[in-house]
């Protein structure tokens, strides 16, 4: 058991270059199938359907990374002058740590050299690691829309292999599951996309109202990040509050920001999520940890964006699989085995 887990571990990490942007192509086909298919009922002939779908996708990805690029191009032209702000602002800290600490600045800067050395050769390897993950990445990303075509077009032809592969009585539910994934998926990942835009909004508000400069960019920002379970939350909101200390004199402003960053949070978890994402992807927090450290460890940021709607694609695949039955409810919220019958009739109603 152990050595087929190491082998499948193995696997993923060698060819994550293909296996990655096949599963962000599957998602990305889940979500476009509902497009070409009404371009179908439309007369649009098959192959001019799926790829209309595609453009229009490749049309919004690029018109939101043009907005988010252009915030960052208006955050860079006032770098010098955040700068000579750090600069004040580390004048200031290194006179305090004088004052309280009786630490001389010559002392500082040599402590501060020596950390600095300690953590060049790892920071080079992070920098180099993020370097090469974020340019394989790139280069595999030209695959995307080939995949989600051929996806896209041979779909009838996978519905028609999973019936062969499944038992003669069991084909139905076999299709019934697949068409479940597929709910689960589009779900999930229209009801992140939204998530991610109602959350920019509200953060965009808050920040304005306050005062912090480029808002906008930080606002959406925490909203991208918040995609990560956990960690992408807490690295968001610390931003824009470091944002707020080089920015403002007053520490009403820092905690001001900080507040709505909670406040926004708490909506969101208890509010906003459950109203657009709802229970597609239900899966408790300790499974949800788990997966997030195991997904970084195996493939990095992408794997840390794509573990929760793996994970929920394997619950609904367990949920409905008798010999599979128990990791579905290991992995899920529920509190009784029993009440993953439930999932069960909910599969045949769609």
């Amino acid at each position: 058991m152990l050595s087929m887990f190491a082998l499948i571990i193995a696997f993923m990490i060698l060819a994550q270059n293909i296996l990655i942007p096949l599963i962000v192509a599957i998602f990305f086909t889940f979500l476009l199938l509902p497009v070409s298919q009404k371009l179908e009922q439309w007369r649009f002939p098959k192959i001019l359907a799926i790829l209309v779908s595609i453009l229009i996708a490749f049309f919004i990805i690029v018109a939101l990374l043009y907005f988010f690029f252009g915030q960052i191009s208006s955050f860079l032209n006032d770098w010098p002058i955040i700068q000579k702000t750090l600069s004040v602002k580390w004048d200031s800290l290194q006179q305090f740590v004088i004052e309280t600490f009786h630490v001389s600045k010559i002392e500082q800067e040599a402590w501060l050299t020596d950390k600095i050395k300690e953590n060049a050769s790892t920071g080079g390897v992070l920098v180099f690691g993020i370097f090469s993950a974020t340019t394989s990445f790139l280069a595999s990303f030209s695959l995307i829309p080939i995949y989600v075509f051929f996806l896209t077009f041979y779909k009838e032809k996978i519905k028609e292999f999973v019936r062969i592969i499944s038992k003669e009585k069991r084909e139905n539910e076999a299709v019934l599951l697949v068409k479940k994934v597929s709910k689960v998926s589009q779900k999930y990942v229209i009801g992140i996309f939204l998530d991610v835009i109602i959350l920019s909004v509200l953060n965009s508000i808050g920040f304005l109202i306050i005062g912090l400069p480029h808002a906008i960019l930080f606002g959406v920002l925490i909203s991208m990040l918040n995609i990560i379970p956990y960690v992408g939350v807490l690295i968001g909101s610390l931003l824009p509050i470091l944002m707020a200390l080089l920015t403002f004199d007053a520490i009403g402003y820092t905690i001001a920001v900080a507040g709505v960053c909670i406040l926004v949070q708490f909506f969101d978890n208890n509010f906003i999520t459950p109203m657009v994402v709802g229970g597609s992807v239900s899966i408790n927090p300790l499974t949800a940890l788990i997966v997030l450290i195991i997904s970084a460890l195996i493939w990095g940021i992408p794997g840390m964006v794509l573990c929760m709607p793996i994970t929920g694609m394997l619950k609904v695949i367990c949920d409905n699989v008798d010999s599979l039955k128990p990791y579905g409810f290991l992995l899920g919220e529920e509190t009784k085995y029993g009440e993953q019958k439930m999932n069960r009739n909910r599969l045949k109603s769609v």
